[in-house]
């Protein structure tokens, strides 16, 4: 046999040999079907489409936290950003490119997402993939009732529960004034939660202000009905847990709010996870499961689909972050994060989230996802908690000055 034939040879059975594998790869990945019920008797065989930090919810409920999980499956529907907005975002296509700081260049306007089409091959494709998240759409003018439901090992559950509102500056489609409503203190969001449930919390109100000037350290402001006066909180509070929950303001939306300049990205690969972009929870509901809970929190375990995700790895600039790494799993077409988790200073594992979707209608006919349910684990502390939001996402009629410092005494009333 020639040398040429020798190595044709060799080509041709290494080619078998990796069609076998990819074919057993994928026939003993089988997908969960509609209708099917992931659970602690097989959760093993789809371990593959959860972060392996999240098997423990199926086994044990991370320790009694929780019933062991009990996910139904359903049928994996399109999803996307609201078609109003991706026709907005075209504008910017090949428009701005990243500096050597990490920084958006060529002045983006806040309009849309600011690198549509943005590809793997890339080489700042982890930090133009994470601008787009910062920039999607999110929300108007939100405002709503919030519950939020937490558990210490060894004690039972106790729930905190406050009104909200909150207003997104930029990519409005619908709500004049859009697609940018500038202001005076050039915000790209500002939330406001005036605590209602237990008598102890009741009448404290917290502001949280996000800026667009990366320049400019995001705010956290406190009203203390018992002083009368707010207190300012420094930017390290944007890592610290706030009152009655695992989170601080950098964990919300899934797992990651902070300010993208701040942190570097390396995207770490696709995979196929279980999320939840329909979930009907609300408050009603995670009242009744904790009533019926027998001590456990409540959870979702409605409308879980296999969703196709990007895996990117977080990790702050400055070397005080309290997070070593943060890594989360964000929905390729919502841009919505399904699954995230984090490491302590010395590169131990300390936080775990995995958050509900609900879609919603907007007036103009599109459709867009929000958050509904954010369960959130302190592994080192053995604290968890379930976020639950109901809030009406547009048309709420709020303000500049209705999320501002000068209306939170007005609020705690």
């Amino acid at each position: 046999m020639t040398k040429r034939t020798k190595g044709m040879a060799v080509l041709f059975a290494a080619f078998w040999v990796c069609c076998f594998l990819l074919v057993s790869n994928s026939l003993s990945q089988e997908m969960p079907k509609p209708g099917e019920v992931i659970d602690k008797n097989n959760y093993k065989k789809y371990a593959y489409l959860f972060p392996e930090e999240i098997l423990p919810g199926f086994e044990n409920g991370f320790g009694g936290f929780w019933k062991p999980f009990v996910l139904k499956i359903v049928e994996t529907k399109p999803a996307s950003q609201p078609k109003a907005f991706l026709a907005l975002s075209e504008k910017n296509r090949g428009k701005y490119t990243i500096d050597k700081d990490g920084l958006i260049a060529g002045g983006y306007d806040y309009e849309g997402l600011p690198f549509p089409g943005v590809t793997l091959d890339d080489k700042d494709f982890a930090t133009k993939f994470m601008y787009n998240y910062n920039y999607r759409y999110n929300w108007e003018d939100a405002a709503g009732h919030a519950r939020d439901a937490e558990k210490r090992k060894g004690e039972n559950v106790t729930s905190i529960e406050f009104e909200q509102e909150s207003i997104c500056f930029i990519g409005r489609l619908v709500t004049p004034p859009k697609p940018f409503y500038k202001n005076p203190a050039g915000l790209q969001f500002a939330q406001m939660l005036a605590y209602t449930d237990p008598s102890s919390y009741r009448g404290q109100v917290l502001l949280t202000c996000k800026y667009l000037d990366i320049k400019k350290s995001d705010e956290v402001y406190i009203y203390l009905p018992t002083m009368r006066r707010i207190i300012r909180g420094d930017a390290s509070q944007r890592s610290t847990p706030i009152q009655g929950t695992t989170n601080a303001f950098d964990d919300f939306n899934g797992g990651f709010e902070g300010k993208v300049e701040q942190f570097t990205y390396k995207f770490l690969g696709q995979k196929k996870v279980m999320g939840c972009l329909t979930s009907p929870f609300n408050i009603a509901m995670s009242k009744k499961l904790q009533a019926e809970g027998g001590g456990a929190l409540p959870f979702s375990s409605e409308n879980w689909e296999v969703r196709d995700a990007y895996v990117i790895e977080i990790k702050a600039k400055d070397p005080k972050y309290p997070q070593k790494t943060k890594v989360v799993y964000i929905d390729k077409d919502t841009l919505m994060i399904l699954h995230a988790s984090a490491t302590d200073k010395a590169g131990k594992p300390w936080k775990v989230w995995m958050t509900n979707y609900r879609t919603y209608d907007l007036p103009n006919g599109d459709k867009a996802n929000t958050n509904v349910g954010q369960l959130g684990i302190d592994v080192q502390v053995g604290f968890a908690t379930f976020f639950t939001m109901d809030n009406k996402m547009v048309g709420n009629n709020l303000k500049y000055a209705d999320v501002m410092s000068s209306a939170m005494s007005r609020k705690s009333r």
